[in-house]
């Protein structure tokens, strides 16, 4: 066994992007750990409930850790959560690495995912997320999700308010049902029959390096 190890940029890029994953891969685990390297006071009630929700959905403690750090800083804060994050791993062991796609155009995103490629080498299987920032994603994993599995991503997802978030725009796209379901558009391009024959929703990955073992 090893552990799962995820690094998200903020609170909400946990719900948005790693779900589907966690459900699925849970039992190949001893821990998940999950690190997000920026705060907010506004989310992070709401993201300590939803890892303690997700927790009991799927029977495993999710461990839930927070780097401190200022949303949209990482890129000037770099060098010292890079150190802050690696301080963190046991090279001892056996993990998987969970992240942010290097496509991604949030700096804040960019930031963990060359801090988490340095990690490359040593971890068993690195595994990069889509987000609704990435340029241009390119899935080579597709993960159904049940009703049940939607229902919970959704609600997990909609318990945050855009206007209250650091974003620009005050968007809040990404919230919407269709938006959670953005996998099932690249199901339909890519695997007709799963798509017809089997399930309506999906979560996205692409494996960059993959270990069974």
């Amino acid at each position: 066994m090893k552990d799962l190890i995820i690094l998200a940029a903020h609170l909400d890029d946990f719900e948005l992007g790693c779900v589907g994953y966690i459900i699925r891969h849970h039992n190949e685990y001893d821990n998940i750990r999950l690190y997000v390297a920026t705060n907010n006071d506004y989310k992070e009630p709401i993201t300590i409930e939803n890892v303690e929700q997700l927790s009991k959905y799927i029977g495993k403690n999710i461990d839930y850790s927070n780097l401190n750090y200022g949303s949209t800083k990482l890129k000037s804060q770099f060098d010292d959560l890079k150190d802050d994050f690696y301080k963190l791993i046991d090279f001892n062991s056996s993990f998987d690495l969970l992240t942010h796609d290097e496509e991604d155009l949030h700096t804040d995103h960019t930031s963990c995912s060359d801090i988490a490629r340095g990690l490359f080498k040593y971890c068993e299987s690195y595994i990069t997320l889509h987000s609704p920032s990435c340029l241009k994603f390119s899935p080579n994993y597709f993960i159904p999700l049940s009703e049940d599995d939607f229902k919970v991503k959704a609600e997990l997802i909609q318990k945050y308010d855009i206007q209250k978030d650091h974003s620009y725009s005050k968007i809040g796209y990404y919230l919407s049902d269709e938006y959670l379901n953005i996998g099932k558009a690249y199901v339909m391009e890519n695997y007709v029959r799963l798509y017809l024959q089997k399930h309506k929703y999906f979560d996205i990955y692409n494996l960059k390096k993959w270990s069974s073992s």
